[in-house]
Formats: structure tokens, C-alpha cells, sequence
């Protein structure tokens, strides 16, 4: 049952043919001749029928991808293919004549092409597309040619806002020689298509927009503008946070004791560390007179570790001080009591109640030696603790108060500066 079906097709097929409404291979022959041989067509002559008026050429652009934005060479690489559109009256024909045909596909070397290029190319210029594409032509003489490209291109990089930075690039198409009066061209109806547009893992495609205009030298250019905005998960995760996370290492400098001998040590390798990152962070930006927002976070973290080996320092210096020979200022003694009160406010009331349990039950109010004491007060420790203290005072204990004084600043402003920093620039950057 299937071979008589073909057979039937194959007579319907040859029955045309023969009554003459079949397209041959003859009748394209024919076409090609006439126009490419008989009619003499010259690639070099530009296709008007009044060469006083430019020839009008519509542009559209199909993006397919950004594959990448380079922020130190400040390019950006995308995978795009371009709709033009343009008359050419040498390339006409009557269909009737030529059993119906109405369109041939005619390599793009043969035909006349206006000589476009990408003006804000990063690399040399070439020609657009290849021998390999084929232009489609209609028998009014109507063009349309689709070269497709990876262009590279230049795109001024804005990084203030680092890692939460916004990207405008333009992808420019625009005549080379031929000036307003020869070649006019128009941006299309699509203008920017991203119908066939995959997504990049490291920006999201915000908008793109196109215009037409004329610049200086009297000649076309019509603008493609592509609007992007980076993903900032990735700088995140790998930078910001282990930047983070050493800064509060660094802040835990002062919970070392400096008997243990590592103190310094411990300070010094953390503040390589920031070194490090500031190393990678600025291989991955331009050379610019404007600062990132992390390169921002980064110098505000290497003041940080600044302060805490200066600190140290200092620290480690006073902390062998005689008492007899280096009075300790009262403005030291007053934080060394604050920070006494602060930690053993607490252990001193528990050992207060501790003595008062195990007292005998046959014991009396009178045998606790309160002898001087006014009965009707309550006895109090601690300032009997802080009396007996005053005495005694080392520089050592200075240097443990300021620990703890200093632990807690240099915490708060790490994840005060921290939040602040990066909420402001992510706001900023929304704006």
C-alpha cells in the first residue's frame, strides 16, 4: 500500500512538471544567468535607482549569549547574529517568467553588501560573516543577510559597587567609508531580540535597548546597549566570607594569653592573610582611580589588623613593667576595676552565698567576723576585694583588661563595618 502511494506521488509530481508549474533546477539556472550574466550584476555597484539617494539599510541584532565581561581589560565577549536588511534593484525579477520562483539564496561574496563593522571593536577589524553564510533574496530585490559573530568588544567598567556592580555595555554597527549620503542606516523593528538568548552564570541580563546616530566623521552608527548586573554569590562565598571569618581570627588576638608566647605570632600570620586577599582582589579589577567597595571593605579590614598588632605590640612591651618603677596611670585602674567588676561580678556573688551555706546552723549572726561593721549593713565583698586589689596591681593585669576591653570593640566595629558597608553598597547599587 505504501509503494502505490509513492507512485501516485510521483505522477502527480511528473504531471506538473509537464503542464509547467514546477520549479527546476533549469528555471534557476536561467534566473542566475540572466541576472548574474545577461544583465552584467556588479557586485561593486551599489544597488539605486538614484544614486543621489542613500541606499536605506535596517539593522537588528539577535543575542544569543554574554559569555563573558572582562573587568580588567575592561571587554566584554557576546555570541550575537544580525538581520539586515536592504533593496537592491539589480537583484529583481518577475516570478512568472521563471515557473514561480520567488526567492534564491546567493552566497554573500557574490552580491553587493554594505561595508559594516564593529566600531567599538576590542580586537581588529574584520569582515562580518563568511562565504559559508547565504544572503536570502526576494524577486523585488529585497536582501536579508544574517551574519553571525563573537564579538568582543570595549565596555567601560563601573566598579563601585563591587561585587554588587551594574554593567552597561554597547555593541556599535556602523558603515566604515560609505558616508550619510550613500548608506543610511536604521536601527529595526526588533531592535534587540532575545528570543534565542541563554542566560550566564556569573550576570543577569537586566534590559538592552537601540538607536540610531550619526557621529562626527558624517556617518552611521546604530547602538546596541546591553544592561547587566552581576551575580554576586560567587564573590561572596569565596571572597567576602573568608575575609570575614579572618578578621574575627584576627579580633581573637586578644583572647591569648601573653604568657603563651604566641600572641604576636598569631597577629602577624592574620594580617598576611588580608595581605593576600588585597592581592586577589585587585588581579581581578581595573586599574582605576575609583575603589571597589570590597577593596573598600578590605582596606577597612587591613586597618583593623593595623590597630590589633600595634596594639599587641604595645601590650607586650608594657606587660613585664614594674609596678614600683612605671606607676600604672589611674585611668588604667579605673578600666581594671570596670573589667573586675565585668568578669567577676557574678563568681563573687556566688562565692558570697557559697560562704554563707556552709556555715554551721548552730552559728550565730555574731561569729561571722563583721566585727567594725555596722549591723544594719549588708557585707560586701567585692568592694572589700577591689580595696585589697589596689594594692597589688601588675601591669600583667592591665594588659588582661585591655584584652577584653579591646576584644569587644574590635568585634562590634568588625561586624558593625562589615553590615554597613556591604548593606550601603548593595542599596547604592539598586539606585
Amino acid at each position: 500500500m505504501a509503494c502505490r502511494n509513492i507512485h501516485v506521488l510521483i505522477l502527480a509530481f511528473s504531471i506538473l512538471c509537464h503542464t509547467g508549474s514546477c520549479q527546476t533546477a533549469d528555471d534557476v539556472k536561467q534566473l542566475m544567468t540572466q541576472l548574474f550574466t545577461i544583465d552584467g550584476y556588479n557586485k561593486f555597484v551599489r544597488p539605486s535607482y538614484n544614486h543621489s539617494l542613500p541606499t536605506l539599510l535596517w539593522v537588528n541584532m539577535f543575542l544569543v549569549s554574554v559569555t563573558d565581561i572582562d573587568e580588567v581589560k575592561e571587554k566584554m565577549t557576546s555570541a550575537v547574529y544580525l538581520h539586515m536588511v536592504w533593496g537592491d534593484y539589480y537583484l529583481s525579477w518577475h516570478p512568472g517568467y521563471y515557473n514561480g520562483i520567488d526567492h534564491l539564496y546567493i552566497p554573500q561574496s557574490e552580491i553587493w553588501k554594505p561595508d559594516l563593522a564593529l566600531v567599538n571593536g576590542y580586537s581588529k577589524m574584520k569582515e562580518l560573516g563568511n562565504d559559508m553564510i547565504l544572503t536570502y533574496v526576494q524577486y523585488d530585490g529585497e536582501v536579508q543577510w544574517f551574519p553571525s559573530e563573537v564579538f568582543e568588544t570595549k565596555c567601560n567598567i563601573d566598579i563601585t559597587y563591587f561585587p554588587f556592580d551594574e554593567q552597561i555595555c554597547d555593541i556599535e554597527i556602523g558603515i566604515w567609508t560609505s558616508l550619510v549620503g550613500d548608506i543610511l542606516i536604521h536601527r529595526g523593528q526588533t531592535g534587540v531580540s532575545l528570543k534565542e538568548y541563554q542566560e550566564n552564570g556569573e550576570w543577569d541580563l537586566l534590559r538592552t535597548s537601540s538607536k540610531t546616530e550619526i557621529t562626527a566623521a558624517d556617518e552611521t552608527v546604530v547602538r546596541f546597549t546591553v544592561h547587566v548586573r552581576r551575580k554576586p554569590g560567587y564573590i561572596i562565598y569565596n571572597l567576602v566570607l573568608p575575609v570575614l571569618l579572618l578578621s574575627i581570627l584576627a579580633v581573637f588576638t586578644f583572647v591569648i594569653p601573653v604568657e603563651s608566647g604566641e600572641k604576636m605570632g598569631f597577629c602577624i600570620t592574620m594580617f598576611l592573610a588580608f595581605a593576600v586577599f588585597i592581592t586577589i582582589v585587585s588581579a581581578q579589577l581595573p586599574a582605576s582611580s575609583s575603589q571597589s567597595l570590597l577593596s573598600k571593605y578590605l582596606v577597612f579590614l587591613v586597618v583593623m589588623g593595623t590597630l590589633i598588632t600595634i596594639i599587641t605590640a604595645v601590650q607586650l612591651r608594657i606587660n613585664y613593667r614594674d609596678a614600683q618603677s612605671f606607676p600604672i596611670p589611674k585611668w588604667l585602674k579605673f578600666l581594671l576595676k570596670t573589667s573586675r567588676v565585668i568578669l567577676c561580678r557574678q563568681r563573687c556573688r556566688r562565692t558570697r552565698l557559697t560562704t554563707i551555706n556552709v556555715k554551721p546552723k548552730s552559728a550565730k549572726v555574731s561569729d561571722v567576723s563583721t566585727k567594725g561593721m555596722d549591723p544594719g549593713k549588708e557585707f560586701d565583698d567585692t568592694n572589700h576585694f577591689d580595696k585589697k586589689s589596689d594594692e597589688n596591681i601588675e601591669w600583667s593585669d592591665v594588659v588582661s583588661a585591655l584584652d577584653l576591653f579591646f576584644f569587644w570593640t574590635f568585634l562590634f566595629a568588625d561586624i558593625f563595618g562589615t553590615v554597613l558597608l556591604m548593606a550601603t553598597g548593595y542599596v547604592q547599587s539598586k539606585k
